[in-house]
């Protein structure tokens, strides 16, 4: 089986070096992409027997922290990227081998913004607009979710990147290197083997198909949001070796203050990191002897994708406060960290109306399942 954290410390240094080119590209550069694509890791979550690196979720999660603590867009690139992959193990099985066999294989989405599909010979005619999309620009296939007409029931259509048009609207001060551009297309006929129905069960069952897609995409988001906290935290204590504030005669880490808050952040993150963990190991194993989560399960999930993204914010906000005015400035790696740790909680996997979703369970109220839950 593949060690994807391993493979994630084999890239750190090459993704530190690109990691200029990747924030005012708006892009990962195509150099960074092949060895993506060679390492696997746009292919964590399928399968081996298909094609893809077999890659368990908790390992899975450790490597997107590694990948964050040098670069958040990489690494939320690759998660969105492996996540949305598992999608096409609801197609046939001929189509996901032939998907897979392609090495340049890579897979983007994004959030549906109106979109139809009416049945049309042996196929969809599709319509349709999608934001958001991460890892668009080195995707070679689109998912787009889509309404069928006349039910309104949600399918998942496939097609190739060529049949899409792009809009350049990520237009951000953070997440700026996964180029999430707009996708969309007009009256495109989708073969029927490039449809799914997500409420039948996965053609190839395996543990990650027996979660939502929506919570393997929150939990994989809080492992990116919690490399990025750990970067931010290393990079203050760095900042913090030498210098002097203005008005002060001792070094930031001789400042009684700014021990205190360092030793609150430190705390905090090791605290969510073994929540996230936990949460997620737990799950996982169980998944073995169970054909899909238990609505708990769903709900510790929920709450640990969620409340890791936000506390995780907030132990890089101690980070920012301990770096001071050094922090500001655009060739400081903690500005960076700032901008993309703020882009993710804006994210609707960190909104904050998830803990009433939660609440309400705990409460004894119905469980309500949702696409992101």
């Amino acid at each position: 089986m593949t060690n994807a954290q391993a493979i994630a410390e084999s890239l750190r240094a090459a993704i530190f070096e690109c990691a200029d080119e990747i924030e005012t590209g708006r892009q990962l550069p195509a150099v960074l992409v092949d060895k993506l694509k060679s390492a696997g890791a746009l292919r964590f979550l399928i399968p081996q027997a298909v094609g893809g690196a077999g890659v368990e979720l908790p390992d899975f999660i450790s490597a997107l922290q590694t990948l964050a603590e040098v670069d958040a867009s990489t690494a939320w690139c690759v998660s969105q990227g492996a996540v949305i992959a598992t999608t096409s193990l609801w197609l046939e099985y001929p189509t996901i081998t032939a998907l897979w066999a392609d090495p340049q294989m890579a897979m983007a989405n994004g959030p549906p913004r109106g979109s139809t599909a009416v049945l049309s010979g042996d196929g969809y005619r599709v319509t349709g607009n999608w934001g958001f999309s991460s890892g668009c620009q080195h995707a070679t296939w689109m998912h787009g979710a889509v309404r069928r007409a006349p039910d309104n029931a949600w399918l998942g259509v496939f097609f190739p990147k060529s049949s899409a048009q792009f809009h350049d609207n990520w237009q951000t001060g953070g997440l700026a290197g996964t180029g999430s551009f707009e996708f969309s297309v007009d009256d495109l006929l989708v073969p029927m083997e490039y449809v799914v129905d997500f409420r039948e069960p996965a053609i190839i069952d395996a543990p990650v198909t027996r979660l939502p897609v929506g919570l393997v995409f929150a939990v994989s988001f809080a492992a990116v949001a919690l490399g990025v906290a750990r970067g931010g935290l290393d990079a203050a204590v760095a900042i913090a070796q030498g210098k002097v504030p203005a008005y002060s005669s001792t070094t930031v880490k001789d400042d009684p203050d700014m021990q205190k808050l360092l030793g609150e952040a430190e705390s905090e993150w090791r605290a969510v990191r073994a929540y996230l963990h936990d949460t997620v190991n737990t799950v996982w194993d169980a998944l073995a002897d169970q054909d899909r989560a238990s609505n708990q399960q769903r709900i510790d999930l929920r709450m640990a994708g969620t409340h890791t993204m936000r506390r995780a914010a907030q132990v890089l906000d101690k980070a920012y406060a301990i770096a001071g005015s050094s922090a500001i400035y655009s060739d400081n790696p903690l500005q960076r960290r700032f901008q993309d740790m703020h882009t993710m909680t804006q994210h609707v996997q960190a909104r904050l109306g998830h803990y009433g979703y939660v609440g309400r369970y705990l409460f004894g109220l119905p469980f309500k399942p949702n696409a992101l839950n």
